[in-house]
């Protein structure tokens, strides 16, 4: 099925703002449902999602962005916005343990910067706090940016039957005046919640609804999508990363199954097919 999710980035023409607006619904759907999860969890997910692709566009849309979400005990919900619009999340990845919904939480922003550091900024999130309310806070206090933000997801279909969200950031030439007109304006929306079901059903729809009374003009709109980079090559590599005596065991035994936590993707390797990668011989088609 063809995603019909988008995310759109405009300016105004005076300068003074930039938006970026997403809608991720089945984007959302299809992490959701690699990862057989739904109610609030599934919730917190896809605007984790949602938000993982915001920041990927506020920063650079070629690279990966990669945003945790942890609860007290250390366990995580992940999002991972990669390049070209593919998405996908994780549920406490290589731990059953249930991640908590409620009580307090860190949220972990990682992605490369050019010269090929890693950027990772936390911020705290107190119980109570929403998703938009912890991406504020992080914009502020690692990319030194002042944004309006809103994100959301309602519960439906599916797990979610709508999600989406959008950031407004304040740029040099913003005046006094014009940063009081917008956040009237932002102040007067509706909620993220009403405007996803109503003016906001489509990121250009949503962007308009954001931007209306602001003369402005559109800068991009990339498409999005459940999507992982995991492949039948990636499957063997990591195999052959393990202690040598067990890659000979499975050199010597049945066929491998082997399912992607990311999207569920299962593979079977046979294990002549492994031995002659390992030697060089052939590689499979990824």
């Amino acid at each position: 099925m063809t995603s019909t999710d988008r995310v759109v980035r405009l300016m105004t023409m005076d300068g003074a703002f930039r938006l970026i607006a997403a809608v991720t619904t089945e984007t959302a759907r299809g992490a959701l449902a690699a990862q057989v999860t739904g109610d609030g969890l599934g919730l917190r997910l896809a605007e984790l999602l949602t938000a993982a692709i915001l920041v990927r566009e506020t920063t650079q849309p070629a690279r990966r962005v990669q945003m945790v979400w942890r609860d007290r005990r250390g366990r995580s919900l992940v999002a991972d916005a990669l390049p070209e619009g593919l998405n996908r999340g994780l549920v406490n990845p290589g731990d059953s343990a249930p991640v908590a919904t409620d009580g307090d939480h860190i949220l972990q922003v990682n992605y490369t910067l050019p010269n090929g550091a890693l950027h990772q900024g936390l911020v705290a999130v107190a119980d109570g706090d929403d998703m938009a309310t912890a991406l504020m806070q992080y914009m502020k206090q690692s990319e030194q940016i002042v944004s309006m933000i809103a994100v959301a997801a309602l519960p439906g279909p599916g797990g979610v039957r709508a999600v989406g969200g959008y950031v407004v950031q304040l740029l040099p030439e913003a005046t006094r005046e014009v940063i009081a007109a917008m956040t009237d304006h932002l102040g007067n929306l509706e909620p993220m919640t009403s405007l996803l079901e109503g003016r906001g059903r489509t990121a250009a729809e949503l962007a308009a609804t954001v931007f209306a009374g602001f003369e402005h003009a559109e800068l991009a709109s990339s498409p999005l999508r459940f999507g992982c980079t995991c492949s039948e090559i990636r499957v063997m590599t990591s195999i052959l990363t393990l202690p040598p005596v067990e890659v000979e065991r499975m050199l010597d035994g049945d066929p491998l199954e082997v399912r992607c936590d990311a999207c569920g993707a299962k593979y079977e390797i046979d294990p002549a097919a492994l031995r002659s990668f390992r030697a060089g011989d052939s590689v499979p088609q990824a």
